[in-house]
């Protein structure tokens, strides 16, 4: 029987913040640093309306001067070569290819049109860093799918309250099933513990969502330095296996909890 832990993550995955700050970008270098170390093929995706730090964030092996408009600009014309879209991205040690928003223009609906068919072709997975705003018009070909939802929030009785506003976007924007594909993923980044009670929150969110995971403080990410997957705690490691695992039931349909 395959470990659960070890099965790869969905084509498309797509991280939301519930708020400003929320740890959407380093969720999504953790995820996309998981199935990379364990050999997976993955791209993470500035998914942000005018681009985001994600590969400031991650890329500890290479930080490329190009990104997420150039492949679109090549894939227009025809196929890209292999050679050439990895010139394209920036890279993590951990094997995760960047595809970084460069920001000379608004991110497009047709723009993601094009990646999307790039990125399927290749046959690899990819985690967007969408930011706090999932109703933007560009990002209606990521929803098309019954794609993966990881919604993160901090671990702050403030925060809390904002993920009710969150939750609406994903209902008004996706409905029911929406929610229902929905992993909330607390983040803590506090040093003195955990500050709210998340069996509250699980109570709370009973029946609307498809489960709520946890990533513990780790001291690595809050240095605000660019990250590197090995240094990680192996607790933090571990918790961004648990919430890939979830995203992949999501994304096969199953309703019970990994």
């Amino acid at each position: 029987m395959t470990d659960p832990l070890q099965q790869a993550l969905p084509v498309s995955t797509l991280v939301l913040g519930a708020c400003g700050g929320a740890g959407a970008t380093t969720t999504t270098l953790g995820l996309a640093n998981t199935e990379a170390a364990r050999g997976g093929g993955v791209v993470a995706v500035d998914a942000t309306p005018a681009g985001g730090d994600v590969a400031e964030r991650g890329a500890d092996a290479v930080l490329s001067v190009s990104g997420l408009e150039q492949v679109v600009a090549s894939a227009a014309a025809g196929p890209v070569a292999d050679d050439v879209f990895d010139g394209y991205c920036s890279r993590t040690s951990a094997g995760t290819r960047i595809l970084n928003r460069i920001g000379n223009r608004t991110a497009t609906d047709r723009e993601f049109h094009t990646l999307t068919g790039s990125l399927r072709a290749r046959g690899v997975g990819a985690v967007h860093d969408v930011g706090h705003r999932l109703r933007a018009a560009y990002l209606t070909p990521l929803l098309a799918t019954p794609t993966p939802i990881v919604l993160v929030v901090p671990c702050r009785a403030d925060a809390f309250n904002r993920l009710r506003s969150a939750l609406q976007s994903i209902g008004d924007t996706l409905g029911e099933p929406g929610l229902a594909r929905t992993v909330v993923t607390v983040s803590n980044q506090d040093a003195t513990g955990w500050q709210v009670d998340l069996d509250l929150l699980r109570e709370y969110l009973g029946g609307q969502v498809w489960g709520v995971e946890t990533i513990p403080y780790d001291e690595h990410l809050g240095m605000g330095i660019v990250i590197e997957h090995t240094k990680l705690a192996p607790e933090t490691r571990a918790a961004y296996q648990r919430v890939s695992a979830a995203a992949t039931a999501v994304a096969e349909g199953r309703p019970e909890r990994v």
